[in-house]
Parts: C-alpha cells; structure tokens; sequence
C-alpha cells in the first residue's frame, strides 16, 4: 500500500480556505460577491493570487458565494412545503442558514445534507407554529428518501397463508406516521400552488386537534401515496418494522377489521418480506 503524505502547507491552505467560504455571508458587492474586512482582504491577498479579470478576494469570494448557493438550493429542494409556508427569505434566514452552520454538510450524499433538520427544528426553532414546522420537516424529508429505499424480495399474497411462523419485515419503501392533525393533506393542498401563491392567499386551514391520526407513507411505481390507517393496522405495521411472526400479532389480528382482505392488499403491494435491510 503506497502512502500519501499531505504537506502541512497544503492541509494549512485547504483549512483557512474552508473557514472562510463555510462561513456566514454578510455584505455583498454590486457583483454579488461577498464583502470582507480590510484585515481579510490582506490575508487572501497574500495567499491567493489574482487572476485577469478578478482581485484575490473576489476569487474566494466566488466559492464562498457558490457554496453557500448551491447547499441553500438544495435545503429548498428537499424541503419544497417550507419554503411554500415561509417563502424563499425566510427559509433561508430562519431555517437554512442557521442549520447549516450547526450541522455542516459532511457527506458527500446531496441528499443528506439535511437529514437533520427534523431533529434541529425541535430543539432550536423558536418561530411560531413549531409543531406545524416540525410535521412539515419530517414529511419533506421522508418524501426525499422514500425515493432512494432499498426495495427487498416480496412475499406474493398466495405465500403470506404459508408465513404463520416466519419472521417478516416492513419494507423500507413503506413509513409510518403518527399525528394530531392531518398535516398529509394541508401538506398536499400547500403545494398544490405555486410559491408565490401563498404570499397573496391565507394558507390552508388546519382542523384543531382531535383524537391521533395515523398514516402510511408508500412507493408504488415509482410514484408516492398515502393514505389514512387504523390504529390496530400502525400497530401490526410498526411490529413489522422491527420484525415479527404472524403467531406473535394474533391479539392485534384478532381486532384489525376485514384483516383477510387488508393483508390481500398490503402483499399486492409488496410491502413484506423475508429479508431485512440489515440482512
């Protein structure tokens, strides 16, 4: 094995460049490249030299812009009903940027780079409506990774009678939701409409909170549905999650309505099977 050695001359530059372009932007230029102090600009100009057509400070300046571009496009993306229900702004000041400077991007998986907003959400945003911003994180970032679920070995409705004792899974394509309130449809009416549609229009109404409601999230050639479930059908689901026997469910099967018919369905859509995603 050869090994490679990095100059400290090398990781010194590759880390003062990745302090400045990670770090906030604060003014812009009319060229919309970021302004930096006096003291900076001396800094860059003795490490960077410029080039034909730019000083050494608007160099940086185009990587730190484009940096912080490119991640904030993506956080938008991936959460298309936030920034419906904030606009672009405000995603941006209230959301974005203050996430990201807590949890920097450290995979090179796009998609990734907010996995963690759910969870910073609940313990840092202090906006209003925190319960609807939080539902709204959660079912933006499920619909992003739904897509990229591994889809394990189906069970055919015609073996699920030959199953009673054998362990069987949920298939990671199908997630379970437990709520309040029906966020899954405020959510589909919010972006039934273009953004600027909510800048000029009151947003869609939310019924107050009532007994729990319960989801199931699915892909189904290649195309994302839901729908509402009993909350005997979460149960036998969310025991599927972590792995189960039918022999092991009798108490919840016994209970679950048309349960011939419901498990018919959930095989048709192969969403069980043998195997784990652990396998």
């Amino acid at each position: 094995m050869i090994e490679v050695i990095c100059p400290n001359s090398l990781l010194e530059i590759q880390t003062w460049f990745a302090k400045i372009i990670t770090s906030p932007l604060q003014e812009n230029s009319r060229s919309n490249l970021p302004v930096y102090p006096d003291s900076l600009n001396q800094e860059i100009q003795q490490k960077i030299h410029p080039g034909p057509q730019l000083k050494s400070e608007e160099r940086v300046g185009v990587y730190h812009q484009q940096y912080w571009w490119r991640l904030i496009t993506i956080m938008q993306e991936i959460y298309p009903s936030l920034v419906h229900l904030f606009g672009y702004e405000d995603f941006n000041r209230l959301i974005a940027e203050p996430y990201l400077l807590d949890c920097p991007p450290n995979h090179w998986f796009l998609s990734y780079i907010g996995s963690h907003l759910p969870e910073w959400i609940k313990r840092k945003y202090q906006g209003e409506n925190c319960d609807l911003v939080s539902a709204l994180a959660c079912l933006d970032l499920a619909y992003e990774h739904i897509i990229f679920t591994e889809i394990l070995p189906k069970i055919e409705p015609n073996e699920i009678a030959n199953c009673d004792e054998k362990i069987l899974y949920l298939q990671s394509f199908v997630m379970l939701f437990e709520f309040d309130v029906d966020f899954f449809t405020f959510r589909a009416k919010l972006l039934k409409h273009p953004f600027p549609y909510w800048q000029t229009h009151q947003l869609p109404r939310i019924k107050k909170k009532g007994k729990k409601k319960f989801f199931v999230l699915f892909r189904k050639n290649e195309i994302n549905l839901y729908e509402e479930i009993s909350e005997t059908q979460f149960a036998i689901l969310r025991r599927f999650q972590e792995g189960a026997a039918l022999v092991d469910l009798t108490e919840l099967l016994s209970v679950c309505d048309n349960i011939v018919d419901w498990f018919q369905k959930i095989a048709s859509r192969n969403w069980l099977s043998l195997r784990s995603i652990y396998d």
